[in-house]
């Protein structure tokens, strides 16, 4: 009899790209697409590569209690610009850096206040530029550049008005639990206020949520609006200039679409307008003319719809919902409190590509955009300027990265996987914790390890021929042995990064994962 001796298995290589596609919550794991990646935690997708999230660095101290409100004043200059920041029952000047070691707080330009949770705007008219804010429990208040007032308003409860808004030079209001809005005097930031009824346009009652403005081409050119969205959901569009002639201002159409979450709703992004809603974020263009039952497709937050749903079921009462764009950071941020004035995340998404991360480790109540540099208030009382440094100054930044699963070209073969390197650029010495998920389970590396920043000696100063040059940007491509049997396999990736000492936390970082090579040993197929 023959017998036929067995052929051991050749060793072959797959390259698996960077997960730039970003965090998908949608894809069923057996059918992602090989850019995208089941879990992307502090790692900002980029075209082609992804890297780790920047640091963040204290910027002033207003307090001991949650921050709920960043407010930037834009004036006639940058000379002229402030930021506000509203903490218990004050209003604190934070415009300038304090050091990390300070202790002293920033100087109080508001006190005696009933709540810090304040909407705001910056309205300019003939007699200049300010700052207008309101809580809904005191008189508003405004800012001339200078110095604070308080609104004198009549015609209305000053005191309930908790939302404000800008359109064709007139600041509209939104009043505690009414469905009628009101509106100051053209040009105006105080005076008597007339209201606006909106009594019989809204079927399913409720209150008035936010108002927001909305610019849509409607053919032969762009037209101006204002939308009015009560807390069920309903928004009603109207066009015109003046609101007491009824043939100028006219109803355009009544909507629906998921309820709105906080009296932070709404974001001017472009020309558009997004609604943080319990449907996901829609843009309002698209959330008009799109069935509910079908709004997911046309959310902005569709790759990570999933989870946005379960957020915002599960947190939709918590106070600091938020949506910031940030266009220096090609970022738009989605603030998600999780435990309010505790522990807050954030659903970043790149708007040049689309592509969706989460960030963790940086607490957030509020985020504000001051002279093109993002800054968020804390729970601790503390103002954070974010995306400015490689480090954060309280902690270690954790990454946690896990790629698609692969079937690396044969799905119906058994593999033996064996080896696995990740393709870092860094300017440090890193080997991140890495392992191996065969066939869609999901387990943690053996261990994130911590990244060491290059030390160097600095030019006319090392001594030649025997200083050490700082590395600036080196490939790291070191194999590492891994473990497993199955059809298709994911790669994880963990790491910790820290600054080694205090004066390194304002050096640059660059961490940046730029795809995987892995090894494996094809077996029969089952």
């Amino acid at each position: 009899m023959f017998r036929v001796a067995p052929v051991q298995g050749n060793s072959r290589g797959v390259s698996i790209p960077a997960p730039a596609g970003g965090w998908d919550a949608v894809s069923p794991l057996a059918a992602m697409p090989q850019t995208n990646a089941v879990t992307l935690i502090n790692m900002f997708p980029q075209p082609g590569y992804v890297e780790i999230r920047k640091g963040h660095k204290r910027h002033n101290l207003v307090g001991a209690g949650a921050i709920e409100s960043l407010m930037p004043y834009h004036g006639m200059s940058s000379s002229d610009d402030a930021l506000f920041a509203a903490c218990s029952s004050i209003v604190s000047n934070v415009t300038v850096f304090t050091t990390a070691s300070a202790s002293s707080t920033a100087s109080v330009a508001l006190s005696g206040l009933s709540n810090p949770r304040w909407q705001h705007i910056n309205f300019a008219t003939s007699g200049g530029n300010f700052l207008w804010m309101c809580n809904g429990q005191d008189t508003p208040r405004y800012f001339d550049g200078s110095s604070w007032a308080t609104a004198t308003i009549t015609g209305v409860t000053a005191t309930d008005i908790i939302g404000v808004n800008a359109f064709k030079e007139r600041i509209w209001l939104v009043r505690n639990d009414q469905i009628n809005a009101a509106f100051l005097p053209l040009d105006s930031i105080q005076g008597t206020a007339q209201e606006f009824d909106l009594t019989g346009v809204f079927k399913n009652g409720g209150f008035l949520q936010a108002i927001g403005t909305w610019s849509l081409d409607a053919g032969i050119g762009p037209d101006d609006y204002i939308a009015f969205i009560t807390n069920h959901g309903e928004t009603a569009i109207y066009a015109g200039t003046d609101p007491t002639d009824s043939g100028n201002f006219i109803l355009k159409g009544v909507y629906e679409m998921g309820s709105p979450i906080g009296r932070r709703c709404l974001t001017k992004v472009g020309a558009d307008l997004a609604v943080i809603s319990l449907d996901g974020v829609l843009p309002l263009s698209k959330a008009l003319i799109t069935d509910r039952a079908a709004a997911e497709l046309q959310a902005i937050t569709r790759n990570i719809q999933p989870v946005m749903n379960t957020a915002a079921r599960s947190f939709q009462n918590n106070f600091g919902w938020q949506l910031t764009s940030y266009a220096r950071g090609t970022r738009a941020i989605l603030n998600v409190p999780i435990t309010e004035n505790v522990q807050q995340e954030q659903y970043i998404m790149n708007t040049v590509t689309g592509s969706w991360c989460r960030f963790q480790g940086e607490n957030a109540n509020c985020w504000a955009i001051f002279q093109d540099r993002l800054f968020y208030g804390g729970n601790n009382g503390q103002v954070k300027e974010a995306d400015c440094q490689g480090f954060d100054d309280d902690g270690a930044i954790s990454f946690d990265m896990e790629t698609a699963f692969n079937y690396c070209g044969t799905q119906g073969q058994l593999k033996q996987f064996t080896q696995c390197r990740v393709l870092l650029s860094s300017d440090g010495q890193f080997q991140p914790g890495i392992g191996l998920n065969v066939d869609f389970a999901s387990q943690s590396t053996t261990g994130p390890t911590a990244f060491a920043q290059s030390a160097g000696d600095l030019w006319d100063v090392a001594t030649w021929d025997s200083g050490v040059w700082p590395v600036t940007n080196r490939i790291i491509t070191d194999w590492n042995t891994v473990e497993g049997i199955g059809y298709c396999a994911g790669i994880r990736v963990q790491g910790d990064v820290t600054a080694a000492s205090e004066a390194q936390q304002g050096n640059s970082l660059l961490l940046a994962v730029n795809g995987f090579d892995l090894l494996m040993i094809d077996g029969a197929f089952l």
